[in-house]
């Protein structure tokens, strides 16, 4: 099952699972840790005790320093270690190691990378272009509206006559036609005409010390835009199987989506940025409700997708302007900082009264009462019969199912669905689980350990398969699926890289046999 142990590290997972036990309550069944390890720090959950009557209780113990020294053991040259030891009152612990599994924050259980080289669909990819291809911006109307824009700002703060007559008398001096086009073709792109005409007149609004025209962004100069253009994403590396579930579909929840639901693509072009890790962006490969050149923001807060901003930066403009000749406004005379209430989404940290901040996506598939599909193109559907599996078969622009169920279903509605990927059974039954090695594009497949073993020994894993998923592996619960021997056979029966998953086996210091781990 697993590769030769390293004595050290069972040693060293003694003395963990030693002071588990020592810090465990009364009446405690099994006291559990499950932390991921890196070079810099260790992280996860703390220790869980389950007490006899199915209750658990936080321990005290958070983050061992021996399971730092337990990631430096490890030869499998990981970047992260995923930590899993369970210890029971009669002295007996188990522990397994893997650079390959990790408890999902927030999905059904543990997830097992197969294949690593495999990256998660991209939701964006399946939705439709603008059904507008024109853009909304006017640059002649953008440069006007940033004058005035401008002008009265000066007004709020009582510039003194003369202070303001050009742009470059508040702005950097903007870059000619020629510097302007080989930016473009630095960046890979084109600029939407508005965004192209206001650096003709002004090369950002002037870093840090600068005015933040836009949504109290920090509008950047072309220099920055090429940087940001070509350094790494850093808001969009967590898109990986290790953080993905069938749940994390991105939307901005209209019927006709404007932006398309990605993590990152290469139509937005970054012109903005804020102080606390968050972006505004142009958008020039929209979804089927936006238009090129429209405004989104992304960034830090914003890992559930890009949030539309405006139509264009022309409209953004428009709307801070009128906010201001409203009076929807609050400034700070030292500092001439403005906060401006134009009727934007809000910021991280901003509370606004009444803001609704729940989603629903225009992702999921709709079934009515009688299990029909709504007519817009199915992408993630959730069903629970065979009456709403049904309709289903051949849908060629279904990605994802979830299945929760309490009658047995059918998964054969499911086999010739082209661009299905992913799959979660955990919380559904299923009469022909074998039916899911037969989906020849299935990727992710989440289900409980004994619908594993069902399939394992029916047909075996599909062959596309890139991350499952063992549900049930909640380290607050008492579960045989949060068992490490249990996640160790699973791992093994995958056919997955045997000598990552590393399972320990031994006693507390005292008791008998405490001597060498399991070498299955």
């Amino acid at each position: 099952m697993t590769s030769p142990q390293n004595p050290q590290i069972t040693a060293l997972l003694q003395q963990v699972a030693h002071s588990m036990a020592k810090g465990a309550p009364p009446g405690w069944q099994r006291a559990s840790i499950s932390a991921r390890a890196d070079r810099h720090a260790i992280g996860g959950h703390g220790v869980v005790n389950v007490l006899a009557n199915g209750r658990t209780r936080p321990g005290s113990m958070r983050t061992p320093k021996q399971l730092k020294r337990v990631f430096e053991l490890d030869d499998t040259r990981a970047a992260e270690l995923t930590i899993e030891l369970v210890v029971y009152p009669d002295g007996r612990f188990e522990a397994l190691t893997s650079r390959a599994i990790v408890l999902q924050p927030q999905g059904p259980g543990h997830v097992y990378v197969l294949r690593p080289d495999v990256r998660p669909p991209d939701a964006g990819d399946m939705q439709s272009g603008p059904a507008d291809p024109t853009q909304a911006g006017d640059p002649q109307e953008a440069v006007r509206l940033l004058w005035a824009y401008l002008r009265k700002r000066a007004e709020i703060f009582g510039w003194e006559p003369g202070r303001l007559e050009h742009f470059e008398d508040v702005l950097p001096a903007p870059w000619n036609a020629e510097e302007i086009e080989d930016y473009e073709r630095k960046l890979g792109a084109p600029l939407p005409d508005d965004l192209r005409a206001l650096y003709a007149v002004a090369a950002g609004d002037g870093g840090d010390s600068g005015a933040r025209l836009f949504d109290r962004h920090i509008w950047l100069d072309l220099d920055q835009l090429v940087s940001f253009r070509h350094a790494d994403r850093w808001w969009a590396a967590g898109d990986t199987w290790q953080y993905h579930t069938l749940g994390s579909v991105r939307s901005d929840g209209l019927p006709q989506a404007r932006a398309r639901s990605s993590a990152d693509r290469p139509g937005w072009i970054i012109f903005a940025e804020s102080t606390g890790g968050d972006f505004l962006a142009v958008d020039m490969d929209p979804a089927e409700g936006g238009r090129p050149g429209q405004v989104i923001r992304v960034g830090l807060h914003h890992d559930d997708g890009p949030v539309y901003v405006a139509d264009s930066v022309t409209e953004l403009l428009r709307l801070q302007l009128a906010a201001l000749e409203r009076g929807d406004y609050r400034c700070d005379a030292a500092s001439e900082e403005l906060w401006i209430d134009a009727g934007l989404p809000e910021l991280p940290g901003d509370t606004i009264e009444g803001a609704d901040g729940g989603k629903d996506s225009e992702e999921d598939g709709v079934t009515d009462g009688a299990g029909a599909v709504s007519e817009r193109p199915v992408h993630h559907a959730h069903v629970t019969c065979d009456a709403e599996l049904s309709p289903l078969a051949g849908q060629p622009t279904l990605a994802a199912v979830t299945v929760r169920s309490t009658e047995p279903v059918s998964l054969a509605p499911l086999r010739d669905c082209p661009r299905l990927y992913g799959l979660d059974l955990s919380g559904a039954v299923v009469r022909d689980v074998e039916v899911a090695a037969r989906i020849p594009g299935l990727r992710y497949l989440a289900m409980r350990p004994e619908q594993w073993r069902e399939l394992i020994e029916r047909a075996g894993p599909p062959p596309a398969l890139a991350a499952a998923v063992l549900a049930g592996a909640s380290p607050d619960v008492s579960s045989d699926a949060s068992s490490p021997e249990t996640l160790a056979e699973w791992a093994g029966s995958l056919g997955g890289d045997r000598d990552d998953i590393r399972y320990y086996t031994g006693r507390l210091p005292g008791q008998a046999s405490d001597h060498a781990p399991d070498h299955r």
